[in-house]
């Protein structure tokens, strides 16, 4: 992901380097490799879809010429979470619009057109038009260095019915049309895997659905999973006990348990623990049990951070001596 960050990064500095005198040496700061071109042409397609193809995804495997080239784990590849039913319900009336720009609707579009300014006098006049779903249908930018027009890029976005894009056109237009160059992005979709070719030859994205639905996923503390942990043994709710648990610890919770059949109430009397990528949390307990009868005992909870959120690895009661 860094390296596509990088490469597209290093583009556009040598685009925006293509109106000095030193465009030559710009173009000789970085050559991407073809996977990488590829890997890019890939972003380029999940970038126009909004990343919509991610939603409920767990695992993207790029593949190039039968082999792996790129596994990623997409719970990690965004830095904040993605609002996908937010993105999915946007329109172009809801869109958020720039102070700094002019729009306008047409045949259920709507036209975006700012100007941006950059070193040695450079100018841009971009243009962007989006379909009623906010999706980008053309992306047109036009140089200029001082009153000299220098060139056009444009990016012509074609879509199936919902909104997945199937070809992306680029453009590289000049006043002397020799020097005009064309390039194309093919996506084809079947199921879940995306066949995206280009100049560059062709890459598979294949996704790994996410099997553990959101309602899963634990957004709770160590701390606070205890107290609920807690909570569902005084309420003798050993299946709601599990969901607090690893795979490992839930399998043995019964006979960690045996010895306190009949709990009525437990109460915290403090603790202390240890924080980090485990976690590890000391409290002293009382156990009541239905004879009103209280077992003080110290507890000791291991926990690790999984996908689904902080869960018990290692339960273990230890009572205290009379």
């Amino acid at each position: 992901m860094k390296n596509i960050l990088l490469f597209i990064l290093l583009f556009c500095t040598i685009c925006n380097a293509q109106d000095t005198p030193n465009a030559d040496i710009a173009k000789e700061i970085y050559s991407p490799s073809n996977k990488e071109k590829l890997a890019a042409d890939a972003y380029e397609v999940f970038k126009t879809n909004k990343f919509l193809d991610f939603k409920n995804r767990e695992t993207l495997i790029e593949k190039i010429e039968g082999a792996v080239y790129k596994k990623m784990d997409l719970n990690d590849y965004f830095p904040n979470k993605k609002d996908w039913d937010k993105i999915e319900k946007e329109d172009i009336t809801t869109f958020e619009k720039e102070k700094n720009a002019q729009y306008s609707y047409s045949n259920n579009t709507l036209t975006e057109i700012k100007t941006e300014f950059g070193s040695y006098n450079v100018r841009k006049e971009i243009k962007t038009i989006y379909n009623s779903k906010c999706f980008v249908l053309l992306y047109e930018k036009k140089y200029f260095v001082g009153d000299n027009y220098n060139r056009t890029e444009s990016t012509i976005n074609e879509y199936i019915n919902d909104n997945q894009v199937v070809k992306i056109i680029r453009k590289i237009e000049y006043p002397k049309k020799e020097n005009n160059s064309q390039s194309v992005i093919r996506v084809k979709y079947e199921d879940d895997i995306l066949n995206i070719a280009s100049e560059n030859g062709s890459i598979l994205c294949e996704f790994i659905e996410n099997k553990m639905p959101a309602e899963s996923i634990s957004k709770l503390t160590p701390n606070q999973t205890t107290d609920y942990f807690r909570y569902a043994l005084i309420q003798q709710n050993i299946g709601a006990a599990k969901k607090h648990c690893t795979e490992k610890m839930a399998q043995k919770i019964e006979s960690v348990l045996l010895p306190y059949p009949n709990i009525t109430d437990i109460n915290s009397l403090g603790g202390s623990g240890s924080f980090g990528e485990k976690v590890t949390i000391n409290e002293n307990w009382g156990i009541i049990l239905k004879d009103n009868k209280t077992e003080k005992c110290n507890v000791v909870l291991r926990f690790v951070k999984q996908k689904n959120g902080w869960k018990i690895d290692d339960f273990e009661i230890i009572k205290k001596p009379l």
